[in-house]
């Protein structure tokens, strides 16, 4: 468990004499957090303006922003601090044609490249329009600290992940520690080049966090990706609009999954390719549940998001979001509405309940697939109890080596 530092200070408002002459420490009071304000020009010179406005700030301090704000520079989030735009739709930090950055805002130890995390940074109330048509590469929001909190945040158009949460630095230093305890939760994530929301964890650092109440949609590749999902809860989110896997999640160890409708998948449709509503691949030790998740593959129009993007340029609300329940899926193409496909050491353990499928009949779908794959895994022990599977040709497939049970 990690543990904020405690200082002592001693001094003259801080030490009493007693009665008997002894001097003992006394509570002293703390700084008063302070609210320094940051107001963009939708000029050049914003992201020193905000950037000056961090740095001049002290711990316990919410930096409040008021824009819009023209962003030409990453914006460094030290830790600490709280950082609330005025009002979501005023504060909209837009990425300036052609910069290109890595990041949006990003957690000063991402920046600085330390070997540890940060720690209690939270964003909230605000919006980060990456500018997609005219950068490359850029993540929206990268963190890389530990009981950190993301509010009511919209982020959308983003050159490459919306948000990405990451164990490497800028140059790639690794934490030497972890980074857990921490919240996404109301967030709206749409358009992003590559993922809506990215683990990056080649070690074992992001673990326990938990991402809440929110909708991630016209994502580039998947909507969720997660290198490392220990300790993770993905609960009531909203996933649609989605070219490759709706939640692909690895190292499930005490993972839950639950509530969430998953709107359709693998809309990209890559001859020869299998796509996945909801893949997890379990570690041994501990249980993880997949809880009544409702999940299709509907077959949104071919111009949703160019429709979508319009109305954003213009100001207007999004356009009605039409799809079909029913027709053709594309030759040569799987689709899996929910996967457990390896165990990647020990015996996995996972209640797989109360989740609703509905496909299109067909034998390129499965609806559950339970398997414990080639890896070190020994075995794999599911309860797979009050499942509705409907329309799907090949309703449950399990391999050898899994053991299914109604529970008790």
């Amino acid at each position: 468990m990690r543990h904020l530092p405690i200082r002592l200070l001693a001094g003259g408002a801080a030490l009493a004499a007693t009665a008997a002459g002894a001097a003992v420490l006394m509570p002293v009071t703390p700084a008063e957090a302070a609210r320094v304000e940051a107001t963009c020009a939708n000029s050049a010179d914003d992201a020193k303006t905000l950037q000056a406005a961090i740095d001049s700030s002290h711990e316990g301090d919410e930096i409040v922003i008021k824009g819009p704000c023209l962003i030409n520079a990453t914006i460094s989030l030290l830790d600490r601090r709280t950082y609330r735009g005025d009002a979501k739709a005023g504060a909209v930090l837009k990425q300036a044609d052609g910069a290109n950055l890595p990041a949006v805002l990003a957690s000063e130890g991402w920046v600085k490249n330390t070997d540890t995390s940060g720690e209690t940074v939270r964003v909230e109330r605000l919006t980060i329009d990456g500018n997609r048509d005219n950068n490359k590469g850029t993540v929206g929001l990268l963190l890389r600290s530990w009981n950190t909190r993301v509010y009511d945040v919209d982020i959308y158009g983003t050159p490459s992940d919306g948000i990405r949460i990451s164990n490497p630095s800028q140059n790639g230093t690794l934490l030497k520690n972890t980074m857990v305890n921490s919240v996404i939760s109301d967030v709206y994530i749409e358009g992003a080049a590559e993922a809506g929301l990215r683990v990056v964890d080649p070690g074992n650092s992001v673990t326990d966090w938990t991402l809440q109440r929110s909708w991630i949609g016209f994502s580039g590749t998947n909507a969720i990706e997660s290198d490392n999902a220990a300790g993770w809860t993905f609960s009531d989110l909203h996933l649609y609009a989605t070219p490759k896997n709706a939640i692909d999640a690895h190292r499930c160890f005490g993972t839950s999954i639950d509530n969430n409708y998953i709107e359709d998948f693998g809309a990209e449709s890559t001859a020869k390719q299998t796509y996945y509503g909801i893949r997890c691949d379990l570690q041994g030790d501990a249980n993880t549940t997949i809880t009544d998740n409702r999940i299709h593959k509907f077959l949104p129009p071919p111009n949703a998001l160019a429709e979508l993007r319009e109305a954003r340029r213009q100001g207007s609300p999004p356009p009605e979001r039409k799809y079909a329940a029913t027709g053709p899926l594309p030759a040569d193409v799987s689709f899996v509405y929910l996967a457990l496909d390896a165990v990647n050491y020990g015996a996995g353990h996972a209640a797989v309940t109360g989740n609703t499928i509905l496909g299109h009949g067909t034998k390129q779908e499965t609806g559950m697939l339970l398997n414990k794959g080639d890896g070190d895994g020994k075995s794999m022990s599911v309860v797979t109890g009050g499942n509705l599977i409907d329309a799907i040709g090949v309703p449950r497939k399990a391999g050898s080596g899994v053991r299914l049970t109604r529970g008790w």
